[in-house]
This record gives C-alpha cells, sequence and structure tokens, in this order.
C-alpha cells in the first residue's frame, strides 16, 4: 500500500502557443521533502499525427530548472500558471506520474492561476522556491 503524503503544492505551466493559440507544453512542478529535489512531470500536446509521450525530471537546484523550463518554452509564447494543493499524492514522488496529476488537476485542488502571462525567470524561481519553502506538517 502506498502512504500518502498529507499535503503538497504542485506547480503546473501550460505553454499557449502565439500563432496558434493551443496548448503546446503542460508541465508539473512538485518538490519533493524526501530526495530534496525539484520533480518535472510534463508532455507536449499529443494528436492523431505528434503522438508525445510523457517525461519525467528531477534536478536539486532551482535554477538548472528555471533554465529547463526556459528551454522547452518557447520564450514567445505565454503561459498559463495554476497553484495545486494535491492532499492525496504518493509519499514517493517516483510513483506521480504526469497521468496521475492530470487526472486530478481540477477546481478542488486549485489554491490560484493565472493566465497569459509572459514566462519571467525572476517570477518562475519565486514560484519554485515556494514550492521547496512552503509544506505542512500535520
Amino acid at each position: 500500500m502506498t502512504e500518502i503524503v498529507p499535503d503538497s503544492l504542485v506547480f503546473k505551466l501550460k505553454e499557449i502557443e502565439a500563432d496558434t493559440n493551443e496548448i503546446d507544453t503542460t508541465l508539473y512542478v512538485l518538490y519533493d521533502k524526501i530526495t530534496h529535489r525539484y520533480v518535472v512531470r510534463g508532455r507536449r500536446r499529443w494528436t492523431p499525427r505528434i503522438q508525445s509521450c510523457t517525461y519525467s525530471f528531477e534536478c536539486v537546484f532551482a535554477k538548472d530548472l528555471v533554465d529547463f523550463i526556459q528551454y522547452v518554452i518557447c520564450k514567445c509564447n505565454k503561459v498559463n500558471e495554476t497553484l495545486f494543493n494535491y492532499d492525496n499524492l504518493p509519499n514517493n514522488s517516483n510513483d506521480i506520474t504526469y497521468e496521475f496529476l492530470h487526472d486530478f488537476d481540477h477546481g478542488d485542488y486549485e489554491l490560484a492561476g493565472y493566465n497569459d502571462k509572459k514566462l519571467n525567470r525572476k517570477r518562475l524561481l519565486r514560484n519554485l522556491r515556494m514550492l521547496r519553502n512552503v509544506y505542512n506538517v500535520y
């Protein structure tokens, strides 16, 4: 049986293509308090012509994660940002899949959201540090 973590902040970024206004990339980012690493679960747009797979990455430092995010999200595009508070994540971040996060991606877990933002390095770093530093110990 999988142990459940009480509450966990998850930051979601949806990249919106400037030309088509369609979602190109979706990323979920969380901070694993046990391994002290940022965890990314992502996927590019899936269409019958482009059948993208999900991907997962981990890193220790927020600056490295910002570099990665700025590489996979085009600077010409805007993003929608959402902060979620999941109360049902498995204790082991290896058990948290893109599909799991996507399936529970709804208003019951949403704390805040901002649409049509330019990807800004300073703002992104602040948000990632918040994931690391804000937690619930109950």
